[in-house]
């Protein structure tokens, strides 16, 4: 979750507010009285090297295990909370219509933070051969008021003419086009855009690529953190090696 965000909600929120985290089980939002998530409560904080955060207000209590995709209902009541905040699970649940579904129910107000179709749709993100993270199910947009999921394709890590950028262990997507984020009050619309034809699917993504390559300043050198850079780097050697990934 985008540090300056997260302040600026804690800072908003009062004291008495319920708040939900739904699927941080691996950086957990520490203003959250309640998180929801697959990971167990002594596996949290995977993402922060293990440590929680300080002034955590949830505890082993409030933290409710399960599958966020099974379509059973989750264990609260309809607007249970004031606030929700869902970072980074969207694009890899198996089924994120259920999930909004869900987070419209039990919610008055939220935040949802997603990685952006650019940076899913740029080669060497994480992998030099990978379009953005080789775990991700979704291409996600906002298209007016909808959030919009699109099947990520397996053969968008091969299809040239879809990659919208090439990013060398050193470099970045600009964190200004990589992680879009929004905050929605009452409610929120979502669909699923269906597409079974493989070439609209792959017209459709060619076609963002190219709109996207105009973008200013879509690739930045430096800050990324330092474990990542050497991950990548060596991802890279080993290519270039010739001994695969």
């Amino acid at each position: 979750m985008n540090l300056d965000n997260a302040k600026r909600i804690c800072a908003r929120l009062s004291s008495e507010a319920r708040v939900i985290d739904i699927g941080g089980g691996a950086s957990p939002f520490a203003r959250a009285d309640c998180v929801i998530d697959a990971v167990a409560y002594d596996d949290r904080s995977l993402l922060d090297g293990g440590h929680p955060k300080e002034g955590e207000r949830f505890c082993r209590e409030s933290w409710v295990e399960l599958d966020l995709c099974d379509r059973t209902p989750w264990p609260f009541l309809d607007n249970s909370f004031d606030f929700a905040t869902c970072s980074h699970l969207l694009e890899d649940v198996r089924d994120p219509v259920w999930v909004c579904s869900e987070i419209n129910r039990i919610a008055k107000a939220g935040y949802i933070e997603v990685p952006s179709r650019i940076l899913e749709q740029s080669l060497g993100v994480e992998h030099p051969r990978y379009a953005g993270f080789y775990h991700h199910r979704w291409l996600i947009t906002r298209e007016g008021k909808t959030l919009c999921f699109r099947l990520k394709p397996h053969s968008i890590h091969s299809l040239r003419p879809a990659i919208v950028a090439r990013v060398t262990p050193w470099q970045m997507i600009n964190p200004d086009h990589a992680f879009p984020a929004f905050e929605w009050d009452g409610s929120f619309d979502y669909e699923e855009i269906l597409e079974f034809d493989e070439d609209r699917v792959t017209a459709e993504l060619v076609a963002f690529a190219e709109q996207c390559r105009s973008v200013s300043s879509l690739v930045v050198s430096g800050g990324a953190p330092p474990g990542e850079v050497v991950k990548k780097a060596l991802y890279a050697i080993r290519l270039w090696l010739g001994h695969g990934a």
